[in-house]
């Protein structure tokens, strides 16, 4: 019995989807609109990093910001691979790969979680050390402006049919009376 058990967990975990871990994770608090909070981290040797920013959008907002890499070190490189937004109203996770300048549209209120991620590349130690990589940024929130939807041409095709259905039935009426 336990074997069926283990054997069910297992194509539990084999089927579900894989969620990376974070190497470290900073809370940003509540973040208005518009409102400013500034992100970034450093590095003393060489890794895979996915630094997670977690905040709550008190309305509607649109969240968009921007990061530089920092280096200095003679043996190490950093590289920004991708800034991901997660939570909230979203169905799935936000991707960007532009990480320099990033933006999300029309976020509704709510817990989000920014994933930056990234590789610190290179040889650790030596006569001069590693010395220090990183990066430094900042996210931002303005109000989501609402457009209001416009319709599209088979709406307006469909209303006429209506108008000239009911001014058809109308007319009838009028010639029978």
């Amino acid at each position: 019995m336990k074997f069926k058990s283990l054997a069910f967990a297992l194509t539990l975990l084999a089927g579900s989807p894989a969620m990376a871990a974070c190497t470290e994770t900073f809370n940003l608090g509540v973040m208005g609109s518009p409102a400013l909070r500034f992100i970034g981290n450093d590095f003393t040797s060489s890794q895979r990093f996915e630094d997670c920013y977690n905040f709550t959008l008190s309305g509607p907002s649109n969240a968009f910001g921007l990061t530089f890499e920092f280096d200095g070190s003679v043996r190490r490189n950093i590289d920004l691979t991708s800034i991901t937004l997660s939570g909230g109203s979203l169905a799935h996770s936000l991707s960007d790969t532009s990480t320099s300048t990033f933006s999300f549209s029309n976020l509704l209120a709510g817990a989000y979680q920014l994933v930056v991620m990234g590789d610190v590349t290179g040889r650790n130690g030596g006569f001069l050390g590693g010395g220090w990589v990183g990066y430094v940024g900042a996210l931002a929130t303005s109000a989501a402006t609402v457009t209001p939807p416009v319709p599209e041409p088979e709406t307006y095709a469909m209303l006429a049919i209506g108008l000239l259905a009911v001014g058809s039935v109308m007319r009838k009426r009028n010639l029978q009376a």
